[in-house]
Order: C-alpha cells, then sequence, then structure tokens
C-alpha cells in the first residue's frame, strides 16, 4: 500500500481556500534544501504515483504550506532521494508550489505541473519505465479533461466533461493491446446526444446506438434503435428504446 508522508522538519500550516492556477515567477536560485530531505520509506513502492507534495499545490485545493527557515518557501526548492537522486523540483511562493517536477529513483520524470494561464493548469505523471501515465487539464481546479495510460504507453482511458453541464463530451475505455472497451462521443450538442459503442474482447462490435442526456433527471438514458452483433461482428438484433426502455425487439436475419 502507498504511504503518503512528509520529510522530517518540513513544517505545514494549513490554510482555507484554494485559487486559480497563477503564473509563477522565473527563478534560477535554488533555496537550502537542509531537513527538507524525504526518508528511506519514499523508496518503498515506485509503481504508486508519489503525491506527497500535492497538498501544497493550491491551484488544486492544496491548503498547505512549506517552511524553509521558519518562513514559506519562495524560490526555488530541491529534495532528494536519501542516495542523492533528485526527487522533486519546485518553485514555491509563500511557501505554496506553482510549478514543479517529481522524480523517480531511476531518474525518470514522475510527473510535472504548470499552469497554461490564469484559470488552467496541467498535469502530467509517468510511469516509472518512462511512460505517460496520466494526463490532465484542470480549470479553475476542475479536472475537465483526463486520460490514463497502461505501463506499455497503450491509452487506457480519456474522458472530457462539459464546461457547465453534469455530462462527458468523451468518454473511452481500451484494452492494453490497444482494442476498444466501449466508447461515448458527443455528436448533437443541441439535443445532448451521444453515439455509443460496446466491443467484445477480440475488438469487435457488440452493440451500438444512441443516448441522450436528461437535464430534468441529471441522468442519460438509451434512445431509439440500438444494434447488437455476435463476436465475429455479425448483427444478431435491434432493439428500440422510449424513455430508457426496449419496447421492441426484432431478429436481424443473416445473408448467407
Amino acid at each position: 500500500m502507498h504511504r503518503s508522508y512528509w520529510p522530517p522538519g518540513l513544517v505545514v500550516i494549513f490554510l482555507f481556500g484554494a485559487p486559480a492556477c497563477v503564473l509563477a515567477q522565473p527563478d534560477t536560485m535554488v533555496l537550502s534544501a537542509d531537513d527538507l530531505i524525504p526518508g528511506t520509506d519514499s523508496l518503498a513502492d515506485e509503481t504508486e504515483p508519489m503525491d506527497m507534495y500535492e497538498p501544497l499545490n493550491a491551484a488544486l485545493g492544496g491548503d498547505s504550506v512549506r517552511s524553509c527557515g521558519g518562513y514559506g518557501c519562495i524560490g526555488w526548492v530541491e529534495d532528494h532521494y536519501p542516495t542523492g537522486e533528485l526527487k522533486h523540483r519546485g518553485y514555491y511562493k509563500d511557501g505554496q508550489l506553482l510549478v514543479y517536477r517529481n522524480y523517480h529513483t531511476n531518474g525518470h520524470m514522475e510527473r510535472e505541473f504548470k499552469v497554461i494561464d490564469n484559470t488552467r493548469c496541467f498535469m502530467r505523471t509517468y510511469h516509472d519505465n518512462g511512460a505517460v501515465r496520466t494526463e490532465v487539464t484542470y480549470t479553475n481546479g476542475v479536472a475537465m479533461a483526463y486520460s490514463d495510460h497502461y505501463p506499455n504507453g497503450q491509452l487506457r482511458y480519456q474522458e472530457e466533461k462539459h464546461p457547465s453541464l453534469p455530462y462527458y463530451l468523451i468518454m473511452d475505455l481500451f484494452a492494453p493491446d490497444g482494442k476498444p472497451i466501449s466508447t461515448l462521443h458527443l455528436t448533437d450538442k443541441k439535443k445532448n446526444v451521444f453515439e455509443q459503442n460496446e466491443y467484445w474482447p477480440n475488438g469487435q462490435l457488440k452493440c451500438a446506438g444512441r443516448s441522450q442526456f436528461m437535464p430534468a433527471r441529471h441522468d442519460s438514458q438509451r434512445i431509439g434503435d440500438w444494434t447488437f452483433y455476435d463476436q465475429n461482428g455479425d448483427p444478431l438484433k435491434q432493439e428500440r428504446y422510449i424513455d430508457g426502455k426496449a419496447h421492441e425487439t426484432a431478429d436481424i436475419e443473416r445473408q448467407h
């Protein structure tokens, strides 16, 4: 199990409120990292994300402050593993992180966080083999676009939220070999209608149809005709959905 921890000697003060993304001032001076070297338990499991610095990230809701010499850190700060490798390099303002990178013990980057503008931020994390693990774009601290990858680099999952309504514009899931498991894409913005597909483990289409987000119910439901297929990709039957329920079912005759 992954354990989050604070480096010995690191002073944390809890605040309230989280500002939107703000731009850090460039600075090449690295502050003293005395008494801020992480303990050896940081080497326990490199397969888990390194999230110990996230409470210091105000743009994403972090409400803690890091102290350097009795005051909130200002400027660049570096932390190193007990074996000397760079673990963390971040730019701080009043003890909170604005820009930073973390590293695995093998030298590969573990994550990088940066700002796009005054409201948007971006974070990318990596597996210890160097392959991208996740990519997230935030707006005012809310994750609006997210993707997750397998250690082999293959996309596992991606989603994109609507900027104002409580549903997703895209929601796709893939197997480690790249075959799709399910896909959902908004195709009619005015009527909130999606094209939705599900697939067999061999990658063949299992069923396909449309769904619609219903604002009054804050939920989505199937609409219209849905087609179902066997594992060879041949159509088996069609179902017609009304108010989210199948009212008509018709077998499809196969052509020989």
